[in-house]
């Protein structure tokens, strides 16, 4: 027997087609409502956690097979980047950058890991598994590269399980990397500068000049082969400063562009490095760096520096804010799901439209059978779904 049989209303099914009966729209609710509710169920609350340390764990075995040093789980991240999970969570959104237009560093500062001498951040939604997590990340260059940056000695990661949006229970991870400067006290013995390449991006020193108060003589020595690196990080230029000062110093600065900063101890003695952080537009080129140490009576050394800085377009250690962060696939399902329950709403609907008409031109009066009726309870079924639960 043909399709159309039970379709549409006609003399040879009596004007009484199968999908106008109160049978046909218990059917089609039932699937409406399965296809809202059991799928959803399976795939979202397949899991409810991801374990921190396994994901963790996962990281440095990536890292491990490359030959690069395993990751230290440093405290202080662990809690800025639940706290950063939390706040996504409370605030329905899922960037680097928060409603307000922070990044994650004031929390880094906030939970104590300073000074830093660098950081990354990367972030995953919709996932079930620690697996999951990992190869999406693995698969994406901006956080594979953070993954496996050799830079990077500690990590903390947060998980956290809750409602992102209506009808939106999830998962979201944060994972922080970062390195900290090793300070180390100053000693009597005069430093010796590492002899090493000038930085790309930064142009022979034309001529630096060494200044002392007058009348005054000082030990220190600001050495000519200051390094100056910049980089991009989360939309902002950073420019790296390393210089090596002779004569044990108690305060060293360095002024760029108006900005001024206090250089720490490095990692060898009579080095100083610190980081300038600048807004992408800033004009960077034909500049000059003031550099000043003071010992503890009280004389000053100063060179002044010139540096040319380039403007970079990606960033060095975090994903570009253009970059997509991972998001599972699961998440789609939710999307399908809707497209498929519109579609056989509409068609549904339009049947039961169809033989409205057909009944109405044809002046048949049928028993039991009303299509306005069925045409009112699948309306009010559509409008609950959608409203209570897709929206």
């Amino acid at each position: 027997m043909k399709l159309r049989h039970y379709l549409v209303a006609s003399e040879t099914n009596d004007y009484k087609p199968w999908i106008i009966t109160p049978a046909a729209l218990a059917v089609f609710c039932l699937v409406i409502w399965s296809l809202r509710i059991i799928i959803p169920a399976t795939v979202t609350f397949a899991s409810q956690s991801i374990d921190a340390t396994d994901l963790m764990n996962k990281i440095n075995e990536q890292r491990t097979q490359r030959f690069i040093q395993t990751l230290n789980t440093n405290s202080k991240l662990t809690v800025a980047a639940m706290a950063k999970a939390h706040d996504m969570l409370t605030r329905s959104y899922f960037a680097h950058i928060d409603p307000d237009g922070n990044y994650v560093w004031p929390r880094i500062e906030a939970a104590g890991y300073v000074p830093y001498q660098t950081l990354g951040e990367n972030l995953a939604m919709d996932f079930t598994s620690a697996d999951g997590v990992i190869n999406a990340w693995m698969n994406s260059p901006t956080h594979r590269a953070n993954v496996v940056n050799e830079k990077f000695v500690d990590q903390g990661l947060g998980t956290v399980a809750g409602s992102y949006e209506t009808n939106h229970d999830t998962i979201i991870v944060v994972s922080l990397f970062g390195t900290l400067f090793k300070s180390r006290n100053n000693t009597s013995l005069t430093p010796v500068p590492k002899s090493s390449p000038a930085a790309k991006a930064t142009p022979a020193p034309a001529a630096p000049v060494i200044k002392n108060p007058p009348n005054k003589t000082s030990a220190l020595k600001i050495s000519n082969d200051i390094k100056v690196k910049n980089t991009s990080l989360s939309g902002r230029t950073l420019v790296d400063v390393d210089v090596v000062i002779a004569g044990s110093p108690t305060l060293v600065t360095a002024i760029l562009k108006g900005q001024s900063i206090t250089l720490i101890d490095g990692k060898v003695t009579g080095q100083f490095v610190g980081s300038f952080t600048f807004d992408p537009t800033t004009d960077l080129l034909k500049q000059t760096m003031h550099v000043e140490a003071r010992d503890k009576n009280g004389i000053k050394a100063s060179l002044d520096y010139p540096v040319s800085i380039q403007p970079q377009i990606t960033d060095a250690v975090v994903g570009n804010a253009r970059t997509n962060i991972p998001v599972s696939n699961e998440a789609q399902i939710m999307n399908v799901l809707r497209i498929i329950f519109g579609i056989f709403a509409t068609i549904y609907m339009g049947f039961l439209a169809l033989d409205a008409i057909i009944i109405h031109r044809a002046k048949i009066k049928r028993e039991g059978i009303h299509p306005n009726s069925h045409l009112l309870v699948f309306a009010l079924v559509v409008a609950i779904t959608l409203f209570a639960n897709w929206l």
